[in-house]
């Protein structure tokens, strides 16, 4: 990728939209060939179907200058998972729109409405199979606070890091 189109993603010709739920079939695209796609939805996509709609009323898309849905991040104001918490549910950035800054753009996005809001810290959880996250997340100030078993799918851990705000 270019300097010049790096820069034109960093200085946000994209937009974060509220989620629509007339779009969700574009919105399930944003999770193809992602590690996230890949250890829950690949075998089950009907979960991430269900996921998505459970989630949508708390969602935001990252949208590009064509229109085209190119992130995800869905907001949870109080989470169990993460000891009540605010935490990020689901995140993803479309495959073709990887590594332009949008997954920060979207996790910025989501700490200044936590802050708004009033939170002084917020969550999120990364399993040890998806190190690009974790790694912007530790980029980002974000720290380990515990660790636990998927309750989701056995055999796997998942890592709670937390930003104070």
């Amino acid at each position: 990728m270019s300097y010049h189109r790096e820069a034109a993603y960093k200085a946000n010709l994209i937009d974060i939209q509220k989620a629509d739920p007339a779009k969700l079939e574009e919105y399930k695209r944003v999770f193809d060939n992602s590690p996230l796609y890949n250890h829950y939805f690949k075998k089950n996509p009907e979960l991430l179907e269900k996921w998505l709609v459970e989630f949508m009323p708390n969602a935001y898309i990252a949208v590009d200058r064509n229109g085209n849905s190119v992130g995800w991040a869905s907001i949870s104001a109080s989470d169990p998972l993460t000891d009540g918490l605010p935490n990020i549910t689901l995140l993803a950035v479309k495959d073709t729109a990887r590594g332009r800054g949008i997954g920060q753009m979207l996790l910025n996005f989501y700490m200044s409405v936590m802050q708004q809001l009033g939170y002084e810290e917020c969550a999120v959880v990364v399993n040890d199979w998806n190190p690009r996250a974790r790694k912007l997340y530790d980029s980002l100030g974000f720290k380990l606070r515990k660790s636990f078993d998927d309750p989701f799918v056995g055999g796997w851990t998942d890592h709670m890091l937390v930003k104070k705000l």
